[in-house]
């Protein structure tokens, strides 16, 4: 008979032994809010924050680092640019290049410069209000006022004019690079002057909130009771038409020097010039239909920038006449089979 030998757990070897099992002290936690579902590992979502997204050294930016580095680099505040007191300094001193070449410091935003342009002619209007307080000889007829305006606005064609003959210094090479500013400081002066000319003409309701810059003028009613007011009213429509003549004559050097400078290639910038082209036309139109400039051939003001408006229109037509010579020499191209 066998004899059963029963062996307890403290009589096995050591290395025997089986392992056991070791609970924490502490509850389980759960993931869940019920103790029956099941333990689910959540998926990790990635995502940057802004700080992150901000730094440059970020390795999961898919942007280039060029892009980065425009969208990170704080924007230059804008500096105030008085217009006026560099066009002064240029008439001041030609010789003086610095302050020639701060024109090309001005704002390339078309609607920032036409606003520096508009201080301008609000200049010039104050300035005849302050000369005219209390005229002498009674009260101002509307040509004369126009003309007024235009003598005050005689600084600004003079340095522009400047500027496009300034040479650099010890050599015969004109300055570069300032054809454009010229070119859109005189083009929205002419464009001003015409709003400027309309607004009175029409009367205080078309004129804004503003202070109405204005001086003692007669009224049409007036002029027609006073028989000296027709060879006063000549002689400023003279006066103001050789003025007119001499803006034309910068604006159209402005005009070859911005086609020269930019005008290489660029139908776009050509397309443009049609339209301002066609927009000037039709202020010159307005402009000898409310003060009678350029009268002398027609009622259409078309004397009044004259030279301008010829150059303008051949730039455009330059290039329509290389466009049409493209097409057709495609069309002639024989077709490769």
């Amino acid at each position: 008979m066998g004899h059963v030998i029963y062996m307890t757990r403290s009589s096995l070897p050591l290395h025997q032994m089986p392992a056991t099992r070791q609970y924490s002290v502490s509850p389980r936690k759960f993931p869940h809010s019920s103790d029956t579902e099941s333990f689910e590992t959540p998926v990790r979502k990635r995502f940057r924050s802004f700080d992150q997204d901000d730094s440059p050294s970020s390795s999961s930016s898919s942007r280039s680092p060029r892009k980065r580095q425009r969208r990170d680099s704080p924007k230059k505040p804008q500096k105030d640019v008085n217009l006026e007191q560099i066009l002064r300094d240029v008439v001041a001193a030609p010789s003086n290049h610095a302050a020639i070449l701060a024109l090309k410091t001005m704002p390339r935003d078309e609607r920032a410069l036409r606003l520096l342009v508009n201080e301008l002619m609000y200049s010039a209007k104050a300035a005849v209000v302050e000369r005219f307080k209390k005229p002498k000889k009674g009260k101002l007829l509307e040509t004369e006022l126009y003309l007024e305006w235009l003598n005050e606005l005689d600084y600004v064609v003079s340095a522009l004019d400047l500027a496009l003959q300034a040479k650099v210094p010890g050599t015969r090479k004109r300055l570069s690079g300032l054809g454009r500013v010229s070119y859109t400081i005189l083009y929205n002066l002419v464009d001003e002057f015409v709003d400027e000319v309309n607004a009175h003409h029409d009367g205080p309701s078309s004129i804004s909130s503003e202070p109405c810059l204005y001086p003692p003028t007669m009224t049409l009613v007036e002029e027609s009771k006073d028989p000296s007011t027709d060879e006063r009213s000549d002689e400023a429509v003279q006066v103001a038409e050789a003025s007119l003549k001499n803006i034309d004559r910068v604006l159209a050097d402005a005009v070859r020097r911005y086609k020269v400078e930019c005008g290489r290639n660029n139908p776009t910038l050509a397309s443009r010039i049609s339209t301002q082209e066609h927009a000037l036309a039709k202020g010159c139109c307005l402009l000898c239909e409310q003060t009678g400039y350029g009268t002398n051939d027609d009622d259409m003001g078309d004397t009044l920038m004259e030279e301008t408006r010829d150059i303008m229109a051949q730039w455009k037509n330059e290039y329509e006449d290389c466009e049409d010579q493209l097409i057709d020499s495609d069309e002639e191209a024989p077709s490769e089979s």
